[in-house]
């Protein structure tokens, strides 16, 4: 009876762990890419806010110059980089709304 007991206990214990295994992932494309959006537009708003803040180091006078525009540079490009791929995603979500639209319409 204690075997079944602990066993039990060591199931529920570990049924938070393993539901995620077991529940189906039947997002569609466009939720998956919606998110992924969000997730790109998140960080974007994050590297204009460290771009911001590094501005305000450098006027108070924390940062030398050359380490002022090494980080910033190193901010710029990652920003360039967030830009490009939520401009593609964007391009890609628009081209899939129209496909779903047909598909409806059909």
């Amino acid at each position: 009876m204690l075997i079944l007991i602990i066993s039990l206990l060591f199931f529920l214990a570990l049924l938070p762990v393993l539901i995620p295994f077991f529940k189906s992932s039947e997002r569609s494309p466009l939720e998956l890419e919606q998110n992924e959006l969000q997730e790109l537009l998140a960080e974007k708003q994050t590297v204009y806010a460290a771009i911001k803040e590094l501005e305000f180091d450098q006027q108070a006078g924390k940062l030398s110059l050359e380490d002022y525009e090494q980080a910033r540079q190193s901010y710029e490009l990652r920003a360039i980089a967030l830009l490009q791929a939520i401009d593609l995603l964007g391009g890609q979500q628009g081209s899939l709304d129209e496909r779903t639209r047909g598909a409806r319409r059909q």
